[in-house]
């Protein structure tokens, strides 16, 4: 018994780096064979007129099985180079592009291969107006306050418009921008937080993106 654990433990560091060594060009190895593997591609639109915008849902990413050495597809994998979609000639309406394979942005040397363009094959996006509004903010809690106390209703802030820009058709059914909710749990004086919009329409964004708030909180009456 002695003799084992004599073998086993002798050594210990020495042995547990020949161990990660050897695992280390096992990996080296088994990495640099050929493989196939299912990548994707996040689509960022480039090119737009400055008074356009995309508007609606547009698909985020084109996949394809592209084959290569499982050090390069692992690689791309983690990195998921962006394919740029270029929108240059684009107007109002309906935007379509039909994509192929060398659209990919590969490695260059030829050395990666697509197998399979998965898809989507067309990328269809609407473009509409860019337009911007001063749209007023309301704000909402979330908790409850410690016991005998309640949010008055007041709230501090030097902001209460936000700057919206984004296509015409959905900024034109916005009345107001709704603030996400600040916590008010257990407490009992003036609750101070930096808050964004719950949420804005596709291809909106605000300006300023958020906004610091003070809720002023009081005994119940």
């Amino acid at each position: 018994m002695n003799v084992l654990r004599g073998w086993l433990f002798d050594n210990l560091g020495l042995k547990l780096t020949a161990l990660l060594l050897a695992l280390v060009v096992y990996l080296h190895v088994y990495t640099d064979r050929p493989a196939t593997l299912i990548v994707s591609f996040p689509i960022e639109f480039t090119d737009l007129a400055d008074s356009l915008s995309l508007s609606g849902p547009a698909p985020a990413i084109v996949q394809a099985e592209l084959r290569g050495t499982g050090k390069q597809l692992i690689g791309m994998r983690v990195k998921e180079p962006r394919l740029k979609l270029s929108m240059t000639g684009a107007g109002l309406g309906r935007f379509s592009r039909a994509l192929a394979a060398t659209d990919l942005p590969l490695p260059s040397g030829g050395n990666v291969t697509v197998e399979n363009l998965i898809g989507p094959r067309v990328i269809e996006v609407d473009v509409d107006r860019r337009v911007r509004r001063d749209l007023p903010v309301t704000f909402q809690t979330a908790g409850v306050a410690a016991a005998g106390y309640a949010w008055s209703g007041e709230v501090v802030t030097a902001v209460r418009v936000l700057r919206v820009t984004g296509p015409e058709k959905a900024l034109a059914g916005l009345d107001s921008i709704a603030l996400a909710p600040v916590r008010i749990d257990g407490k009992r004086d003036t609750v101070r937080a930096e808050v964004a919009p719950v949420s804005l329409p596709d291809w909106c964004t605000s300006e300023p993106a958020s906004i610091p708030v003070k809720l002023v909180l009081g005994r119940r009456r």
